[in-house]
């Protein structure tokens, strides 16, 4: 399967070195003729574009703790649906939603509220037995790759930072501007990498679902696609929305394709090998 998935994996680094290259001489005129952050299309992609990757502990966590036959991963799989539906709520929904003034304690609530609907809903869905142990390997290596990628923008965003192109605007000067390949030390700017493009990347963990059944393997092509279109629409929104340059949301999708590309190698050779073609 990984090799069907190679000219996939070509093209998509192929597309990223060259939007890198175009980056590193038209970041700052691209931001300036795309800026418009009262755009509908791109603050509802501001907003909703990072929960697909918000989701993830949530589903997972259910999958997990109804399709593993392990205790102790049942028991992760709750925490993870816990925990994460609460991080879902409190620094996602919260944030985008309601804001800074909607108290912390009403978005815990809401985040249980979210793992309690999902277990609810998960103990209707009947899983085949032949299906549990990839559904168990593809929900551990889907959190397991999430937290990765986090830490890994996280990291890189508080060592580069780059001043983001809105808080130009603000200063009223573009001199605090520099390119992609210069950083700038810890600084607070958390322009360079985008943590929505790379987050909207890990959709792209929809090309490990022909592991979990055969009958995906005749549609591996889409299992590309779709993630493709989803993050660069994302990206473009981002760009609109002053928050980010090309290179910023060039190199967050590349680290999140990157993170999904290290687990499918993993999954590929190591977890899932009967699974494969």
């Amino acid at each position: 399967m990984l090799k069907k998935y190679r000219p996939y994996i070509i093209l998509f680094y192929a597309l990223a070195a060259i939007a890198l290259a175009v980056a590193s001489f038209v970041d700052l005129k691209l931001d300036i003729a795309l800026n418009n952050p009262q755009n509908i299309f791109a603050r509802w992609f501001e907003a909703t574009g990072e929960v697909p990757c918000r989701l993830l502990p949530t589903i997972a966590g259910t999958v997990l703790f109804y399709a593993a036959d392990n205790k102790a991963l049942k028991i992760f799989g709750l925490a993870a649906n816990v925990m994460g539906s609460v991080y879902l709520a409190v620094f996602h929904i919260q944030e985008y939603l309601f804001r800074e003034d909607f108290p912390m304690a009403i978005g815990v609530a809401y985040g249980i509220g979210v793992a309690a609907i999902a277990l609810y809903v998960g103990q209707y869905i009947k899983i085949p037995e032949e299906l549990k142990k990839p559904l168990c390997v593809l929900a551990v290596t889907g959190i397991i790759v999430m937290f990765v990628e986090i830490a890994a923008v996280e990291g890189v965003k508080f060592l580069w930072g780059r001043v983001r192109f809105r808080d130009l605007l603000k200063a009223g000067s573009y001199d605090a501007f520099t390119p992609w390949y210069h950083p700038n030390g810890v600084n607070g700017n958390q322009s360079f990498p985008s943590g929505h493009t790379a987050n909207a990347a890990l959709s792209f963990l929809m090309l490990l679902l022909p592991y979990v059944s055969k009958k995906w393997h005749q549609h591996r092509v889409w299992c590309f696609v779709i993630p493709l279109v989803f993050t660069a629409v994302l990206a473009f929104t981002r760009l609109v929305m002053g928050a980010h340059y090309l290179s910023d949301v060039t190199v967050g999708g590349t680290i999140g394709f990157t993170c999904v590309v290290i687990a499918l190698c993993i999954v590929d050779k190591k977890l899932l090998p009967s699974q494969k073609e």
